[in-house]
């Protein structure tokens, strides 16, 4: 598991170790698995069990550390980052949700995503142009996490969210937004307290045998060269059906 600010790993039980094994061997049956569609039942029933299995493996190391998440339904700061390393079938697959649930946000969503590209295109020149204000002590982040530490400071909200502030495409959610959890109060996770060092937030994520499996699966079913954003993944995505 990954902590920002280098705070304190959370450890795994036994429990969570034997989940952890278990989506191992899913994802492999999808590795060896002779479709071409992320979409077909083939690869969307085990990869819903896979995620499931992810849910309970997150679950048993909470309970473990004895940590009590503060997210809730409606509770929305973490949906302000931009948004990367969402896999290749993750979008495919929140793609062909919203085309099936949500179609008449289709132009809000391309015109949303647009102008959160643009505001990031354009931070990511103010700082190529000036070196020496993106710099950061000690070198503590590289220039794409302070690009992106940066644009949430703008508080952009994910165009997927509803007016509620809760997420509309929740059950396909990318594995890179399940993975986020505070233990503080909500306040706290405003886009102001990001660098606060006593702040507990944490990034719950697999262990490194499961993100290999998983890059494995992103390469297999890679769509759009170079592009892991989740907003520029849906522009890529919707434009080819606007």
């Amino acid at each position: 598991m990954d902590s920002p600010h280098n705070k304190p790993l959370l450890t795994v039980p036994a429990k969570g170790v034997a989940i952890h094994t278990r989506m191992v061997a899913l994802l492999k049956e999808l590795i060896v698995l002779k479709s071409d569609n992320c979409l077909a039942p083939s690869f969307r029933v085990p990869f819903s069990s896979c995620l499931k299995l992810f849910d309970q493996y997150q679950a048993a190391i909470l309970e473990h550390n004895q940590m009590t998440v503060t997210c809730r339904s409606g509770c929305c700061c973490c949906c302000n980052h931009w948004v990367e390393d969402v896999n290749s079938f993750e979008a495919a697959i929140i793609y062909d949700y919203i085309l099936k649930n949500i179609p008449e946000r289709i132009p809000e969503i391309i015109k949303t995503c647009e102008k959160d590209l643009q505001q990031l295109e354009h931070l990511e020149k103010t700082m190529l142009s000036h070196p020496d204000v993106s710099q950061t002590p000690d070198d503590q982040l590289d220039q794409t996490d302070l690009l992106l530490a940066v644009f949430y400071q703008f508080k952009r909200p994910c165009p997927l969210l509803d007016n509620n502030g809760r997420c509309s495409i929740y059950p396909v959610r990318p594995i890179t937004c399940r993975i986020y959890f505070s233990f503080s109060d909500p306040s706290r996770c405003e886009p102001e307290y990001i660098n606060e060092d006593d702040i507990p937030t944490y990034l719950l994520d697999t262990q490194e045998e499961v993100s290999e499996l998983l890059d494995t699966l992103h390469f297999k079913y890679l769509s759009f060269e170079g592009n892991t954003g989740l907003r520029s993944l849906l522009l890529s995505y919707l434009r080819q059906s606007d």
